[in-house]
C-alpha cells in the first residue's frame, strides 16, 4: 500500500498521463516522481502492460467481426436484393412472353455457346471479362490438347462462362510454358500472374482471383500436364469438370469462394479503364 502523498497523487495522473490529457504542471511533476520512486515506474509499467493487451483484444476482436462480415456479406446482399427484386421478378414473368417473342428459339437465353472437341479451341466468340491472356494461342501451342470445354450462357449484357482446357507437353515444352505463364504481362497495367500453392489443390498460376471471375492455370510437373481455367458466375454444381481443379472453398457463397487473400486480377479493375 502507498504510503506516500505524492504517490497516490501520481497513481491518479498516470492512466491521464499515458492518454496524454495531463496538464503541462501536472506532467511535470508525474516525471519527477518517476525518477525517484520505484513503486510507482512498477505501476507505471503495469498500466502500460494492460491498456498493451486491452489494444491487442479489441484489434483481435475487430479482426474477427470483419472477416464474420466478410463471409456473411452475400447472404445479407442477397437478402437485401432479393426484398427488393422479388417484385421485379414478378413483374418480368409477367412480361417475358412479349420480350422473348422475337428471339431465336433458346429460350430465355440470348447467348448460348457449347463445344466439347478438342478440335473447337480457339473458336469461341468470347465475350468474358478477363482477357485469357493464361490461354495458349491456338496457332501457337506445344502442347498436345487432352481435353476442353467450352459452355457460354446468357444475357446481352452478362454471360457465364466455364473454359477447362487440358493440355499435355513435352518436359522442355513445358517448363517454357510456366515460363510463359509466370511472365505473362498485361500491356494496360504492367501486372503478372501469380504462383501460389495455397489456393488450390495443384500448384497454380493465377491472373485473375476475384468476385467477377477467375483465371488460372494448375501445374502438374509429374505428367507435364497444365490445366487452364476460367470461371465466370459458375455454379460449382453444374461443372463440367472435377472440382477438386475449384479454388478451395470454392461455390460456399454462390459462385464466390472464401479467401484471406485480397482479391487480384492482371486486368484493369472498373476504375482503372
Amino acid at each position: 500500500m502507498k504510503t506516500n502523498p505524492d504517490c497516490s497523487i501520481v497513481s491518479d495522473l498516470l492512466p491521464l498521463s499515458m492518454d496524454h490529457l495531463t496538464s503541462a504542471e501536472s506532467e511535470a511533476l508525474v516525471q519527477a516522481h518517476l525518477q525517484t520512486c520505484e513503486q510507482c515506474r512498477r505501476y507505471k509499467d503495469k498500466l502500460y502492460e494492460e491498456q498493451s493487451q486491452q489494444r491487442d483484444r479489441e484489434q483481435q476482436h475487430d479482426r474477427h467481426m470483419f472477416r464474420f462480415l466478410k463471409r456473411r456479406r452475400y447472404e445479407m446482399l442477397g437478402l437485401f436484393l432479393g426484398l427488393i427484386l422479388i417484385p421485379l421478378l414478378i413483374l418480368g414473368l409477367l412480361v417475358l412472353p412479349y420480350v422473348t417473342a422475337d428471339t431465336d428459339g433458346e429460350g430465355s437465353y440470348s447467348v448460348k455457346e457449347h463445344f466439347e472437341s478438342p478440335a473447337d479451341y480457339g473458336k469461341q466468340n468470347y465475350r468474358g471479362i478477363a482477357g485469357l491472356q493464361l490461354f495458349p494461342d491456338p496457332e501457337q501451342m506445344n502442347g498436345q490438347i487432352t481435353e476442353f470445354f467450352y459452355d457460354c450462357k446468357g444475357q446481352k449484357l452478362y454471360q457465364t462462362y466455364q473454359i477447362f482446357l487440358s493440355c499435355h507437353y513435352a518436359p522442355t515444352d513445358y517448363e517454357a510454358e510456366k515460363q510463359r505463364l509466370l511472365q505473362t504481362t498485361d500491356p494496360a497495367t504492367g501486372r503478372t500472374p501469380v504462383y501460389s500453392e495455397e489456393e488450390n489443390a495443384l500448384p497454380c498460376i493465377y491472373a485473375m482471383l476475384y468476385d467477377e471471375g477467375y483465371e488460372y492455370a494448375l501445374l502438374s510437373d509429374a505428367d507435364c500436364t497444365i490445366h487452364y481455367i476460367y470461371l465466370q458466375g459458375a455454379d460449382r454444381r453444374e461443372l463440367h469438370f472435377p472440382t477438386a481443379y475449384l479454388p478451395k472453398n470454392y461455390g460456399q457463397f454462390g459462385y464466390s469462394f472464401e479467401t484471406e487473400r485480397d482479391p487480384y486480377r492482371i486486368y484493369p479493375y472498373d476504375w482503372e479503364k
